[in-house]
């Protein structure tokens, strides 16, 4: 059912406010399962089946009970923490903790906690630096296993947590790029669903102004003519009249100047929506709830770099902090963003930030960016209309 049209300032039915039938329907926002619930509950049960044996077995050593519950403990509260606050020393710590494990009281399965280390990596380091990660952690299992048991079950037992692993990498490592492609399906929903609705409203205004504006000109000017030939009482009626056309033309101007003043794309609600839920980095968003893009285009241009900046951060630079700061400074947007990571040795941009900078200048911005020890900065600024 069509929305009852809102009232404008003046108390009249805004007729602008009808949303178009062609607008693109809102994407599903199905609830998905956090990844930081799937890791939860798979990290808890896995805990508690590598545990259990040796719990109801116990140790034939006095003294090694203790301690294998100190390191078997200790793994399980590091595992939560760094669900909450991501972390690599968290999960070097963990891999710790299984060597620990399997030095003292080993049941085989241990291997089963580097998997999970394993599924938590794609949300903090890229595949290189995950897969390196992988097999340095499972040389240490295997040398664990081997001073335990010996060396044939060092070979038996890792090889197949080496693939497992892998598994897990590559597995979380396609889901979490599916939730950052997520967030930017979702975020385009946003700016493409306001195109749509302020094109439409740009429709009606221009009929408004085009037909209705048209006929009431005509009328006050056939008006004007009339009260030049009428005398009397007649003289007067005309004069009321063509007063009355006059201040209809002038309504319909002041409506459709007042819906161009208002009519813009939410530009913060798409950049919020782009930087949800995203683990890695921590994206601080600092933008104004009234920001306002007239300009569909540069809009798009402007969560594209936003866009760029996320990506480049949880891809190359290893950050683990992003700040975000989008303003408008009078007739100008300024885009302003920097990380903690480990910024870029080459001078050259790489391929993303090149189709940035080209994207910027093209709709007459400029775009500034440092890199180095400190981390990546990167300061945008875009015209918020573009030029005739």
């Amino acid at each position: 059912m069509r929305p009852a049209p809102r009232m404008c300032r003046s108390g009249q039915r805004a007729a602008c406010d009808f949303r178009p039938i062609h607008a693109p329907p809102p994407l599903c926002h199905s609830p998905r399962m956090p990844q930081t619930r799937i890791l939860g509950v798979a990290g808890l049960t896995a805990w508690l089946m590598v545990g259990l044996p040796v719990v109801i077995q116990g140790a034939t050593v006095p003294g090694l009970m203790p301690r294998w519950a100190i390191a078997y403990l200790l793994f399980g509260a590091l595992f939560i923490a760094d669900l909450r606050h991501p972390r690599l020393s968290f999960l070097a710590m963990e891999a710790l903790c299984v060597v620990v494990i399997v030095l003292l009281l080993c049941d085989g399965f241990e291997g089963t906690l580097m998997v999970l280390i394993a599924m938590r990596l794609p949300s903090l380091v890229d595949r290189k630096r995950g897969l390196a990660w992988i097999a340095v952690q499972t040389l240490l299992l295997a040398g664990a296993v081997a001073f335990h048991w010996n060396g044939r079950s060092a070979f038996l037992l890792t090889p197949a947590y080496f693939g497992f692993q892998i598994l897990a990498f590559f597995s979380f490592e396609l889901l979490e790029r599916e939730m950052r492609t997520s967030a930017q399906l979702r975020a385009m929903q946003d700016l493409v669903a306001d195109g749509g609705r302020l094109a439409e409203r740009l429709r009606i205004a221009r009929e408004l102004h085009d037909a209705l504006g048209h006929h009431l000109t005509a009328l006050t000017l056939n008006l004007e003519a009339a009260l030049m030939r009428t005398e009397g009482a007649a003289h007067g009626d005309v004069e009321k009249a063509q007063s009355l056309a006059r201040t209809l033309l002038a309504d319909v101007r002041l409506i459709v100047a007042e819906k161009n003043a208002d009519d813009c794309l939410d530009l913060g609600r798409a950049l919020r929506t782009l930087v949800a839920d995203l683990p890695r980095p921590r994206v601080q968003l600092d933008v104004d709830d009234a920001l306002r893009v007239d300009d569909p285009e540069h809009g798009l241009v402007i969560l594209r770099c936003v866009q760029e900046v996320v990506t480049n951060a949880a891809r190359h630079s290893g950050a683990e902090n992003l700040w975000i700061s989008v303003r408008r400074s009078g007739d100008a947007f300024e885009v302003h963003a920097r990380d903690d990571g480990r910024g870029r040795g080459a001078s050259r941009d790489g391929f993303g930030l090149r189709g940035m900078r080209e994207r910027i200048e093209q709709a007459g911005g400029e775009l500034t960016i440092e890199s180095g020890a400190g981390g990546f900065a990167l300061t945008a600024f875009l015209p918020a209309r573009s030029a005739p």
